[in-house]
């Protein structure tokens, strides 16, 4: 092993050092690294004994991890038997006991027994998992290619780093590959840094762990990552330690020493200005501060460059370039609004109105047979891949989801009073294609990554953009043999259609600049609809600004 490789995700350092946590999250960059597509970490209280699923199109597998700090016994009979409750549990075929030690003759026996009644049963001890990462390429198996966007961020990054910015701000629309851009930033710093201390922050322990997974294809196997929260702290400083701010601010709290770091890189950076966050932030001791996010906006309006100075040269790209220059999804978007009641509309002509009371008047409830159908029309006229609904309440997930069910459709709800793991079973099945639309309740928001979704549906009004640009952003991934994406927008809401248009008009807006047409479509269900909020919106920006109880002319006078 040479010396740049002494420190690697599965080198000894990590066998004989663990903590257990990292060990787990190593196996299965293992497997990632060897090109396996989907990789589930699921390990934890009520598991049944899986830590990590691994699945392709064709086969799928369990494994079970085994850390044991020095000193510590072999594996026991009892770890097999975990193995085999997992296997048949989830009703997989083949399992992986992998560990750090050894097996007991009690467990190897056994195995030996459980492949005898059918089970496929593999293990991978200590020296052996050693052994099995050197022979790894240092660049994990992928076809990934780069966009020339991608290489013109990452190129202007190490320009700023080179050349002694302090800081600097990165903001790039959903789906355009802020991890792979950070990762192969870290990537070159290191190469020619290898003891560089980096930290990455976010402000949930599930965004640090979605950045660190999403790294791992970019990152070569000579650099660790490391978790540092309330439930782990890292073994060794080489590589890359994500971090929540929470962690952080309790560690300085306490006057611990946080050293230097080389590079800071703030994920989601639009939290990073409140006080809390921005405090932190100045405390730290670093040589290169990055922000990054796909929605550089904050409703209490402090603004990101006041903390992280003007963003680098092309290191902002927002989604009205992104889809105007073809980096995203092409959308067919269509606005649903066969339930305006126009009688009303009459009736409320020329009279002032707030737009919370124009909502009530203008717009009946939806019913779901009618929605139904137009999914139904979608799906069949499109032959749709994978979808997701976005829904009013966990209720009506749940609802939706027995609905879609019930014509035929392989559907799961997914809202935050699930089980973590069955969650994440509904998201690695849905990325697998075993279930096809996901119902969801303020979930699928951050952090999912699905390119195959090529149908969007809102059965929810949001008035927050990061939100709405995020929920849209689950569909906008480009993908193979995907030739759009369709969103079915079921509006009961004039700030949705006034956002909706002008999005249309920014991206077609630009005659000065050449725009591949059909990026971005837009239709009403009826012509009455369209002529009718065309005329009214015309001023769509004030639209927007409005708040919902300011009064307006209904329809503006001329």
């Amino acid at each position: 092993m040479n010396n740049r490789d002494s420190y690697g995700f599965l080198s000894f350092e990590r066998v004989e050092k663990g903590p257990w946590q990292a060990f787990e999250r190593s196996i299965a960059r293992l497997f990632e690294h060897q090109g396996w597509p989907h990789v589930a970490l699921i390990g934890g209280t009520g598991d049944h004994g899986a830590d990590i699923i691994i699945s392709d199109n064709s086969q799928e597998f369990v494994v079970q991890a085994k850390f044991k700090s020095l000193g510590s016994t072999t594996v026991q009979k009892n770890g097999v038997t975990e193995l085999k409750n997992a296997m048949d549990y989830y009703e997989i075929s083949q399992g992986f006991l992998v560990t750090n030690t050894k097996l007991s003759p009690s467990a190897n026996e056994y195995i030996t027994d459980l492949k005898k009644t059918g089970y496929k049963i593999d293990k991978i001890e200590g020296l052996d998992l050693v052994k099995l990462y050197q022979t790894l390429p240092s660049i994990p198996k992928q076809e990934y290619v780069p966009h020339i966007y991608q290489i013109q961020v990452i190129d202007s990054l190490v320009n700023s780093y080179n050349r002694g910015a302090k800081s600097t701000l990165v903001a790039l629309a959903t789906g355009l590959g802020k991890t792979f851009v950070a990762g192969t930033f870290l990537r070159r710093v290191l190469h020619d840094k290898p003891d560089a201390n980096i930290l990455i922050l976010a402000d949930q322990r599930a965004l640090i762990q979605q950045f660190d997974r999403a790294m791992w294809k970019h990152l070569p196997k000579e650099i660790s990552t490391h978790i540092w929260d309330g439930n782990e702290n890292p073994a060794y400083s080489q590589g890359i330690t994500l971090a929540t701010f929470q962690k952080l601010i309790n560690t300085i709290d306490k006057d611990d020493e946080l050293g230097n770091f080389e590079i800071v890189i703030v994920d989601e950076a639009h939290h990073a200005p409140s006080p809390t966050y921005a405090d932190l932030i100045e405390k730290l001791d670093y040589n290169f501060l990055v922000g990054m996010t796909a929605t550089p906006w904050r409703s209490d309006k402090r603004e990101l460059q006041d903390l992280f100075g003007q963003p680098c040269e092309r290191c902002v790209i927002d989604i009205i370039e992104a889809l105007r220059q073809g980096y995203l999804s092409k959308v067919d978007y269509r606005l649903l609004t066969d339930n305006v009641d126009w009688e009303k509309v009459q009736q409320v002509s020329r009279k002032k109105y707030t737009i919370r009371d124009l909502n009530k008047k203008m717009f009946l409830p939806e019913r779901d047979d009618k929605i139904l159908e137009q999914i139904e029309n979608a799906w069949d006229d499109k032959k749709i891949k994978r979808a997701i609904v976005y829904c009013a309440s966990i209720d009506h997930a749940k609802r939706m989801e027995v609905l879609l069910r019930e014509r035929g459709y392989i559907a799961r709800c997914l809202h935050s009073s699930l089980d973590w793991r069955d969650s994440e079973e509904r998201l690695r099945k849905f990325r697998q294609g075993k279930i096809q639309i996901l119902t969801a309740m303020n979930m699928l928001n951050e952090g999912v990554d699905v390119p195959e979704v090529d149908l969007i549906i809102f059965l929810r009004v949001t008035h927050s953009r990061i939100i709405f640009l995020q929920q849209l952003g689950r569909g906008l991934r480009l993908s193979k043999n995907k030739e759009k994406v369709i969103v079915l927008d079921f509006v009961a809401d004039i700030k949705r259609i006034a956002a909706t248009l002008d999005m249309k008009s920014g991206i077609d807006g630009e005659r000065d600049k050449e725009v591949i047409s059909g990026n971005f479509d837009v239709k009403f269900s009826s012509q009455q609809a369209q002529s009718f909020f065309e005329e009214y919106l015309k001023d769509k920006a004030a639209i927007q600004d409005y708040s919902d109880d300011d009064m307006i002319l209904f329809p503006p006078e001329n």
